[in-house]
């Protein structure tokens, strides 16, 4: 378990969630979380138990020492199987006696190259060629991520097992009294459209800013609020806004804590969510089960995602991504439609068959 003692990212929240999952089934194996870092917000449960990965708690820690970390920890605790829900692979000398899963969420330094960081475009071109071959199985997180990964890593299709990521049972539509209460504590206006993600290249911010654009020089009111920490090329996004002079319609919050989303989420007209890439894609997942209309991409698994419970569109197509918020927010119907189609959607993806479907894999290996 890697990344729980700061901000959680999308990677962290799948591994805290996937652990209370598992944690929480009564037949369920015995469980032994082993921690990269000071912090444990796991929590007790009779059956788990915790044991820290010292010098671990950042990347270059996890990939060198966490390679003879690992091991001695599965000799010292018995565990019969690892698994890395991060992707990270630190499996350089095996685990001893354990066999090994991990999770391996996308490939986007492969996938679409030019919008990764160095650090990823190592891991992802570098790291993960050379250890992830040498593990017993792979779980991933869609077709889409499946087939990128037999493609750019070689790895034999039937070694690779798709569990679907799912939604929190705290995203639900939330009552007007803490949406209010939440829009209050942002500075946010009654009604807005919502993006959340974090604030890099490849979520495509600057073609929304766009597209807002052209609905704000026609009249619409409703302001753009971003939610999510800064990331890489932030500063070509700014600049798009102020070439546009976009300053007064767009509303940038910064990360936020998880427990607001939902009422940020239930409180939005309409969510937009144009990204490049994703493996999975959580947040229009999220945004559906808060009862909020979705407009998304129909690249990679974001069709795959949201099925036919949200519009999709060409994220490279300005004209086109404009043309679906402004039907959202201009027709009642469809927006209300959008609203109970995307509720029974996100009903499907349930973290209690995730972590039994996990739990197959692992018997699976170890059979």
């Amino acid at each position: 378990m890697y990344g729980l003692d700061r901000p959680l990212s999308g990677i962290s929240r799948y591994a805290l969630e996937l652990a209370h999952a598992l944690g929480g089934l009564s037949d369920g194996p015995e469980l032994v979380w082993l921690v990269a870092g000071r912090a444990d917000p796991l929590g007790r449960n009779d059956r788990c138990g915790t044991t820290s990965l010292r010098g671990c708690g950042r990347l270059p820690g996890l990939l060198t020492l966490g390679n003879l970390a690992i091991p001695a920890a599965a000799r010292r605790c018995g565990l019969d199987l690892i698994h890395d829900p991060t992707g990270l692979t630190p499996f350089l000398f095996g685990a001893g006696r354990a066999r090994t899963v991990v999770t391996v969420h996308d490939v986007f330094a492969w996938s679409i190259p030019g919008h990764s960081t160095l650090a990823d475009t190592l891991i992802y071109r570098h790291w993960l060629p050379h250890v992830l071959p040498r593990v017993d199985a792979v779980i991933t997180i869609s077709q889409v991520s499946r087939a990128d990964i037999v493609q750019y890593l070689r790895i034999p299709p039937q070694k690779i097992h798709i569990v679907y990521r799912c939604v929190g049972e705290r995203y639900h539509p939330v009552s007007d009294p803490q949406i209010a209460q939440v829009r209050r504590s942002y500075g946010l206006p009654q009604s807005y459209f919502l993006f959340v993600g974090s604030v890099e290249k490849r979520k495509n911010l600057h073609r929304l800013l766009q597209a807002g654009s052209q609905l704000w020089q026609s009249g619409e009111h409703r302001p753009l609020v971003v939610v999510g920490a800064r990331r890489r090329k932030y500063a070509q996004i700014i600049n798009t806004l102020q070439e546009l002079s976009l300053e007064r319609h767009v509303i940038f919050t910064g990360h936020v804590p998880e427990a607001d989303l939902p009422a940020l989420y239930s409180g939005a007209d309409l969510f937009v969510f144009p990204s490049l890439y994703e493996g999975f894609g959580l947040p229009p997942l999220e945004a559906m089960a808060c009862g909020t209309p979705v407009v998304t991409s129909n690249t990679s698994s974001l069709p795959e995602v949201v099925g036919d419970a949200a519009i999709t569109v060409d994220p490279y197509d300005v004209e086109a991504l404009a043309e679906a918020m402004r039907r959202v927010l201009s027709d009642a119907d469809l927006a209300h439609d959008l609203r109970q189609r995307g509720l029974e959607r996100a009903a499907r993806f349930s973290w209690d068959h995730a972590a039994r479907e996990t739990i197959d894999v692992y018997r699976e290996v170890l059979s």
